[in-house]
């Protein structure tokens, strides 16, 4: 059986809103793989109340939205941006 080796990206992710505010940060680096597993390391980090409003919001990847790639699995490549975006209503 072989074993896969794991390869992670630095990254740097911006926070905007509520999430920036629950980080104390408006930015930071992290060394993920993929989407899913930054949101875990941002719960490890700082708090599950800040993952759980980080998966509330806009997710883009170099300015396009994860929801137009494979989501929570998208893969992540050295010198990548995420950002996270509050979501708006209007009218």
């Amino acid at each position: 059986m072989k074993h896969r080796e794991r390869h992670l990206s630095k990254v740097l992710v911006k926070y905007r809103g509520h999430l920036a505010a629950l980080t104390g940060t408006p930015e930071e680096n992290f060394d993920e793989e993929n989407v899913e597993d930054l949101l875990r390391s941002l719960r490890k980090r700082h708090s599950r109340e800040a993952e759980k409003a980080a998966r509330t919001m806009l997710i883009t990847l170099n300015g396009e939205s994860i929801l137009l790639l494979k989501r929570y699995k998208t893969s992540l490549t050295e010198g990548d941006t995420i950002s996270f975006f509050p979501l708006c209503a209007g009218g």
